[in-house]
Parts: C-alpha cells; sequence; structure tokens
C-alpha cells in the first residue's frame, strides 16, 4: 500500500493544487492528512474545498491550531480518523488529533491521560499510527525547547509496536527514522512539502 502524507497544511491555498498534482504523480491508494489542515478555523471552508477535490480513499486527523469542531467537518465528509481505527488494504490505521498541552494554549490540545486512554482502547499491535503530535523523543525537538512531543504517544509506539507513525506538528523537526518502527514527520505542507510511505514487507518512508 503506499499512502501520500501531508501534515501542517494551515489552509495554505497553494496546497488545493499540490495535493492532487501529487496524487496524480505517484498514484498512492491512500492519501492522509496529520493535522493542522486549518490556520486556527481559517479559511472556513477549507478542508471541503481540499478533501472534494481529492478522488482517492482519504482519511484525516485535526491538529492542535484546528478548531475542535474540525472534527464534526472530517465525520460529513466521511474521512474522520480521530481517536479511530479503519481498515484499508489489509492494514489497520489509527489515528489521534490535536497535541498534547502546549505553551501556547491553542485550540485542540489534549491531556496526556486522555490521548493515552483513547489510543490505548483502539490501537493493535502492528497497525499503522497516523498523529498530529510526534512521539516524544523523535521528530520533536524545537530549539531551546528540547523535545515536545506526546509522551502517551510513545508509550503507545512503545506497547503496541506500530508499523510506522506518521506525524507532523513540530515544523522545526521535519525527518525519517528507520527501522522496526518507521517514522516520518514530512514537515509542513504549506511550504510544499509531503511525505511518501510504501508499506509491503517493509515500511519505505520518503519526503517529497
Amino acid at each position: 500500500m503506499r499512502i501520500l502524507m501531508a501534515a501542517d497544511i494551515h489552509g495554505a491555498p497553494e496546497a488545493i493544487d499540490l495535493i492532487p498534482a501529487a496524487i496524480r504523480e505517484h498514484r498512492p491508494d491512500l492519501f492522509l492528512a496529520c493535522g493542522d489542515i486549518t490556520h486556527f478555523g481559517k479559511p472556513p471552508s477549507y478542508a471541503e474545498d481540499l478533501f472534494k477535490r481529492i478522488t482517492i480513499r482519504t482519511l484525516a486527523v485535526p491538529g492542535n491550531c484546528d478548531p475542535p469542531a474540525l472534527v464534526s467537518v472530517l465525520d460529513g465528509l466521511g474521512v474522520n480518523l480521530h481517536m479511530k481505527k479503519v481498515q484499508v488494504h489489509g492494514e489497520t490505521i489509527v489515528g489521534l488529533g490535536g497535541a498534547n498541552p502546549t505553551p501556547f494554549g491553542t485550540p485542540f490540545e489534549i491531556p496526556e491521560d486522555k490521548i493515552w486512554r483513547g489510543l490505548d482502547a483502539v490501537m493493535e499491535p502492528g497497525a499503522i499510527l497516523a498523529t498530529h503530535a510526534p512521539p516524544y523523543g523523535h521528530l520533536d525537538v524545537v530549539p531551546r525547547a528540547g523535545h515536545v512531543g506526546s509522551r502517551s504517544v510513545a508509550r503507545v509506539v512503545e506497547k503496541y509496536r506500530p508499523k510506522a507513525v506518521l506525524c507532523g506538528h513540530i515544523h522545526e523537526a521535519p525527518g525519517i527514522v528507520e527501522g522496526d518502527v518507521t517514522m516520518i514527520n514530512p514537515g509542513p505542507a504549506k511550504d510544499g512539502r509531503l511525505g511518501l510511505v510504501d508499506i509491503d514487507e517493509r515500511v519505505v518512508a520518503r519526503i517529497l
């Protein structure tokens, strides 16, 4: 299975064309939006405008800069993965939107204990984990602040050993972690960055 992923879109008008063009070029089976689809809810119709242009299977979680009301919008579009699991091409994909608490009081922050309970209720060993926030200790370093990822996501990764972790949130920490759990933060889609993840006998991740 091939997944095209985008994180931190932040309502960028360029992404309305960028993402469908990447789908045509790379022919993924699934498009996955890993949060911050809008920029604090603006533009209000952005999620509908973007996802209605995408003609392949799509799943999405909101980010901490999305309003919690976006969950209902994603439900209405049939793409919501927040605190859910879905089967796609024989793979289980589990999603978490929002983020662990930040110093900035952004719209969609979730206490770590609630992140743990929500994910632990739906996670499966060897699933694909799609989150906005990265796991603490991986792809989560902010200059002068250090590691800022979610300790509960890290705990879920340690317990369930997902096949792959697809995340975003930390604009300053794009990259790929290879190993028995492959992790990718492609960097902000608002800056033209996307991720491509091929899942077969092994996981191969690329930043586009």
